[in-house]
């Protein structure tokens, strides 16, 4: 599962691959394709979820880009691309996740001992 921290300031473009099944063989395509975003985090209006959706062209050839909002919120995000000028469809989903805390300070002293050696 990709995730995505709510720290991220650059985010996750959009890739797409379109396959000949029976040889494996990628084929290039223009689309245009839909992109259909679900954020659980948004409001009713789709606004203030936990991602900020910046477009890519119809032909993706300048990707759809992902950013957290910036608002912290967390959420599993689902992504649908159709593939208008042949009706592919495929989906992929990825979390956004807060960072992990920073782990505790080392403990402070609060006693000292001194000794003493023979000198070499």
């Amino acid at each position: 599962m990709t995730q995505l921290l709510t720290t991220d300031t650059k985010g996750l473009n959009l890739t797409i691959e379109e396959i000949v099944s029976a040889t494996n063989a990628i084929i290039p395509s223009a689309g245009p394709f839909q992109v259909d975003v679900t954020d659980p985090a948004a409001d009713a209006t789709g606004q203030n979820g936990a991602i900020t959706v910046t477009p890519g062209s119809k032909d993706q050839t300048t990707p759809t880009n992902f950013k957290p909002s910036g608002n912290g919120k967390t959420a599993t995000i689902t992504i649908k691309v159709t593939d208008v000028s042949n009706s592919l469809t495929d989906s992929i989903t990825f979390d956004v996740v807060a960072p992990s805390p920073p782990p505790p300070p080392p403990p402070k002293a609060d006693k000292m001992i001194i000794g003493l050696v023979p000198a070499p």
